[in-house]
Formats: structure tokens, C-alpha cells, sequence
């Protein structure tokens, strides 16, 4: 019985985490720069994709939308101070579950 492909969307973010698992191991400069660079390609590719294809007038998207720039906030708050890491990890919770509605 043939596998079953992965499904784009988990391919690609699979990708994404091994190409991060590679810039943690690598010692190379020139090497680090291209898979930072190979990094940004996958999220802006991502990115286009999600937009081109999920229906941004929906009422699902709107609240995962702004769920999303709720948590993004807070992450960059919690970098600055790390009292704001359960507030945090609260929002990217609570995101998650917004973007789930999406799936």
C-alpha cells in the first residue's frame, strides 16, 4: 500500500523546522547567512500562500487574525521582560485555537 503524502501545508512547515534545526547546528557563517535566507524564502512563501487561499473575510479568520497580533505583541513584550511569559504563552494559546478553527 502506497504511503499517503504529507500534505503541503505540514510539509512546508516541517521544512521550516528542520531548516531551523540546521542553523542551530551549524558553524559556518556563509552557511548560517544562505539557511537564514532559505528561512525567510519558506515564511514569505507561507504567507503568500495562507493569504491566497483562506477566505479573509470570514469571521474565523478575523478572530485568528487578531488573535495572532494579540500574541505577537505579547512575545515582544515577554523578550523585553520576562514577566510578560505567561501572558504570552496565554495569547499563543488562545491563537492556536483560533487558527484551529481555521483547519
Amino acid at each position: 500500500m502506497a504511503k499517503k503524502p504529507v500534505p503541503l501545508g505540514r510539509q512546508l512547515l516541517q521544512t521550516l523546522q528542520d531548516v531551523t534545526g540546521l542553523m542551530a547546528q551549524s558553524t559556518d557563517p556563509t552557511e548560517l547567512e544562505s539557511l537564514m535566507a532559505q528561512r525567510q524564502e519558506l515564511l514569505g512563501r507561507i504567507a503568500e500562500l495562507v493569504d491566497k487561499n483562506l477566505d479573509q473575510a470570514s469571521e474565523d479568520y478575523a478572530a485568528a487574525s487578531a488573535g495572532l497580533r494579540k500574541a505577537s505583541t505579547s512575545i515582544r513584550k515577554a523578550i523585553k521582560g520576562m514577566e510578560q511569559v505567561a501572558k504570552a504563552i496565554q495569547l499563543t494559546a488562545d491563537a492556536v485555537a483560533l487558527v484551529a478553527k481555521l483547519a
